[in-house]
């Protein structure tokens, strides 16, 4: 595994479990995604976003959200995540859509269950949750509730058992 080059800005990179990352710059996000394109990595394997909020990680992230991209090279099997950061105040990124065809489904996906905004999607709606949903259940801040569940009222004769055991 050689080391993952790109020219644009890159403002950490590691390895985790094996794969190569960098981290870039929201702003960076299409030109860095466009250059590991030309070396090969022409797979879209996922997108996926990660709400920092309140995260219980030893060394607190840069902004609330981030998202990771992962691609494939399948000359060699060769993967990189690149990871861009995303303020609460300001969730919005450039959308790939137009250099991976299946980051369609994902950006809406993220837009869908964190509010991520990716700008320049042809059509960033709802993918998941119904059209009148309000706000995105995946944010950490997402008030989280239920329904009351209705038992049967004879719950304690089917719970209960019988007198003559």
């Amino acid at each position: 595994m050689s080391p993952v080059k790109v020219k644009s800005k890159v403002l950490a990179r590691g390895v985790s479990a094996g794969d190569p990352w960098l981290s870039v710059p929201r702003e960076s996000i299409r030109e860095v995604l466009a250059e590991l394109k030309a070396q090969g990595f022409e797979s879209f394997v996922f997108l996926t976003c990660v709400d920092h909020l309140a995260s219980p990680v030893r060394e607190k992230p840069p902004e609330r959200f981030e998202l990771v991209y992962q691609l494939r090279r399948l000359a060699d099997g060769e993967e990189v995540r690149v990871r861009a950061f995303l303020p609460g105040s300001d969730p919005r990124i450039a959308s790939v859509h137009d250099l991976f065809r299946p980051a369609n489904w994902d950006e809406r996906e993220a837009y869908d269950l964190f509010g991520v905004t990716f700008e320049g999607h042809p059509d960033l709606t709802r993918i998941l949750m119904p059209e009148d949903w309000v706000g995105h259940p995946l944010r950490r801040d997402f008030p989280v509730g239920g329904e009351p569940v209705d038992f049967s009222e004879d719950h304690e004769t089917w719970q209960t058992a019988p007198k003559d055991a």
